[in-house]
């Protein structure tokens, strides 16, 4: 083959459909799915952060937590029992985790495939591309190290548990489950926070440069595959 002859590869027609299908489903998150997440948990941090306030609500707190005093007083069978709301939304904070991930790593799917190839110049709406592909990036990184590390609380109470059965006159550990109970407690209403504020920065971030995640290259559109 001659050096001066170049082999010319078209993408195939099943990676173009591919990409459009990703760009639809870009849409539709876009449009309908992400600001309902938004609502929805932002709801979610408002009434949990109620539900803390209204500890005096007799049947509330104990469906959700107990006193540390609680905890002392407490038969050893009921202390071992893990708190069924807690696992309950460790459940639900696990499912939406995997929604985060699968919604924006489908965005983030079709803007690497609507990277233009490269060229000397005119690049500037393919850094947009590169930096918001980055910070997706580093957005399913942070949940998933979370849904990695959602076994940590039960790790914790289950050697806080093993120390109780062990030293059943120290009141302390049983003071310390209580504390480690509660943190969770906590953790949650934050957590439904951070998730309507990481759906709403990322959102805003993308539909702000929408124009240019779109097309990279105005002028050269003919070069974007």
């Amino acid at each position: 083959m001659s050096k001066n002859n170049s082999t010319v590869i078209k993408m195939d027609e099943q990676v173009l459909k591919y990409k459009e299908d990703l760009y639809d489903k870009t849409v539709h998150h876009l449009k309908v799915t992400i600001p309902k997440k938004i609502a929805e948990y932002q709801e979610l941090a408002k009434s949990y952060g109620q539900n803390s306030e209204n500890e005096q609500d007799g049947q509330t707190s104990k469906k959700r937590k107990l006193d540390s005093e609680d905890y002392v007083l407490m038969p050893i069978e009921d202390l071992i029992k893990t708190n069924r709301v807690i696992m309950e939304t460790h459940q639900k904070f696990k499912k939406a985790y995997i929604e985060l991930i699968e919604i924006f790593s489908v965005i983030r799917g079709w803007i690497s495939l609507n990277i233009p190839r490269i060229e000397d110049g005119n690049n500037f709406g393919v850094d947009v591309q590169e930096d918001i592909i980055t910070q997706i990036t580093k957005l399913e990184e942070v949940y998933t190290s979370l849904l990695d590390g959602s076994e940590n609380y039960f790790a914790s109470r289950a050697s806080l548990i093993k120390k109780i059965l062990k030293h059943k006159d120290i009141e302390a550990y049983r003071y310390s489950l209580a504390q480690v109970d509660e943190k969770e407690f906590t953790r949650f209403s934050f957590s439904y926070f951070d998730l309507a504020n990481n759906y709403a920065t990322t959102y805003s971030l993308i539909v702000k440069n929408f124009a240019k995640l779109e097309t990279p290259r105005p002028t050269n559109a003919s070069n974007i595959y």
